[in-house]
């Protein structure tokens, strides 16, 4: 049990220089609980260990706020990270229970998942990541979850707002279930790189989309035409960053209608068949 410590690093020092707040390895059947760490590298770093808890704790000034090898079976629930570069890393590790955190002001991933297999994250909120140098290259842009290499996840009821990409799927991220999450005012919803079709909806339930122009004639707080937020001008903006400035413009909402309306030639991208109509749960103003 490490429980209700203060652990403050060097702030004088660059992060990736400094050493870790909490950090366990081989460690079975811990509970790590409302600790504070602040100006370490990263918050609690957990590599080849299992059945451990990660619970109440609040990151602040780091590297990652949380950063996971080679772990299975363990939880993290209701954890704060603020100012951090990345602020949930989960690598390399399967079985895990993500609920209820937060992260918020992140200059480069809010919840990064890479190879992580057969884990469930809800109800997380993850807010305000956005790269604040090299965003005209493309790829450099905060995104607020990054899923890569990572198949078998269930990803339900959380929220991705206020980020300059809401959701990047690549490498083979597939079988994933994803549906009730919030995308809210992010300047790209989701940025897919694959080469099969994926629906974003589970029995009738889809996702909410903060620029989703389409009506619910039968009010039953469902869109009545599917959302394909993996559009032609999506793909544009990609290729050329310069063009964000467009993005709301009546031109670019003008040519989405028309693709939605007249697909001639359409690639493989993600379709949301069943958009709720309006958020779900609490909002991050």
């Amino acid at each position: 049990l490490i429980s209700h410590n203060s652990v403050t690093g060097n702030p004088n020092m660059r992060s990736s220089d400094r050493g870790n707040g909490i950090h366990l390895t081989s460690a079975q059947s811990a509970i790590v609980e409302h600790n504070e760490i602040i100006y370490t590298r990263d918050g609690l770093y957990i590599i080849n260990s299992q059945n451990s808890k990660l619970l109440n704790n609040k990151m602040t000034d780091l590297r990652f706020g949380v950063h996971y090898m080679y772990s299975y079976n363990n939880e993290v629930s209701n954890n704060i990270a603020e100012d951090v570069d990345v602020g949930y890393a989960l690598m390399s590790s399967k079985y895990l229970t993500i609920n209820s955190n937060r992260a918020s002001r992140c200059e480069d991933y809010g919840l990064l998942l890479n190879f992580v297999n057969y884990s469930t994250f809800t109800s997380n909120m993850i807010d305000q990541v956005n790269a604040t140098t090299g965003t005209d290259t493309m790829g450099d842009e905060g995104k607020a979850l990054f899923v890569y290499n990572s198949t078998n996840n269930k990803i339900i009821g959380n929220q991705f707002s206020n980020s300059q990409l809401g959701i990047h799927l690549t490498a083979g991220s597939e079988g994933n279930e994803l549906y009730r999450n919030n995308f809210i005012n992010n300047e790209i919803q989701v940025k897919y790189v694959s080469s099969r079709e994926q629906e974003w909806s589970f029995e009738q339930q889809g996702n909410y989309w903060s620029n989703y122009i389409g009506w619910d004639l039968d009010q039953n707080g469902i869109g009545d035409t599917s959302f394909e937020p993996n559009d032609g001008v999506d793909k544009l903006i990609w290729k050329y960053p310069e063009a964000k400035v467009l993005m709301d413009s009546p031109a670019v909402l003008l040519l989405r209608w028309v693709q939605r309306s007249f697909p001639v030639l359409k690639s493989p991208g993600v379709k949301d068949s069943y958009p709720v109509f309006h958020p779900i749960g609490a909002q991050v103003q």
